[in-house]
């Protein structure tokens, strides 16, 4: 599964570049460390409403999608942060986003998964070995409090098997883009199945880990400190350029 990242502003703004994505609203403008579900998001989507255009857009979302049918009261409480990308297309809470194509990509520098041992949670951040911009293929909804009309975009991180980097930590992993699959992604024009096929592992040659100080365990924090090295005082982040 995924349930952190971390985004440093740079890179934001280097994939939206190279997608020719203005990034014109961000959930935070600077760099974050420690980024948690049911909380604003950087998200790049083909923009709804557009007249038939082509457009694509930067805005903020949920992380948790909450479905659009879903009733009031009961929504905002059971945030969907993740969905399996081989049951995607069937689940009643993804099944209408996925199939109107409500695609959209989160960027992030790398993201962060615990190995148990006995009663010790460690953490390890994943990354791109050459240190470029990654971005994590979600879905997006759009949800109206029939009561008095609040509306609340959100959305959910696409999840896949692990590979051989992650699989000794974790049974999952979110589906990884680079920069070109991220645009595939995002085509208005890619149909179902063509879109499956981006639902896969990310090259692990392409990955790197990096075992990190527990400091970093705690949701509530979100400083550099959550990049130390394990072993390390903290302060003596790992260099992610940060």
């Amino acid at each position: 599964m995924c349930s952190r990242f971390t985004l440093k502003l740079g890179d934001a703004i280097n994939l939206s570049k190279r997608l020719g994505i203005p990034l014109g609203q961000m959930a935070d403008g600077r760099d974050r460390y420690n980024i948690a579900p049911a909380t604003p998001v950087t998200a790049l989507r083909r923009a709804p409403n557009a007249g038939g255009l082509d457009l694509t857009e930067a805005t903020t979302l949920r992380w948790g999608l909450i479905p659009h049918w879903a009733r009031e009261g009961s929504a905002p409480s059971a945030p969907l942060i993740n969905a399996r990308a081989e049951t995607v297309a069937q689940k009643p809470s993804f099944r209408t986003a996925w199939r109107d194509r409500q695609r959209c990509v989160l960027p992030c520098s790398g993201f962060y998964e615990w190995e148990k041992q006995g009663r010790e949670r460690l953490p390890w951040l994943f990354a791109r070995a050459d240190r470029g911009p990654l971005a994590f293929a979600g879905l997006w909804d759009r949800w109206t409090d029939p009561i008095d009309g609040t509306v609340i975009e959100s959305c959910t991180v696409l999840t896949t098997v692990p590979n051989r980097l992650l699989n000794r930590i974790h049974d999952r992993m979110p589906v990884l883009l680079d920069e070109t699959s991220a645009a595939t992604w995002l085509d208005a024009q890619l149909d179902d199945n063509a879109a499956a096929t981006l639902l896969r592992p990310f090259d692990a040659d392409r990955m790197s880990a990096t075992a990190l100080d527990p400091y970093v365990n705690s949701p509530a924090r979100d400083d550099p400190a959550c990049l130390t090295p394990r072993g390390q005082s903290p302060g003596a982040q790992f260099d992610l350029g940060l």
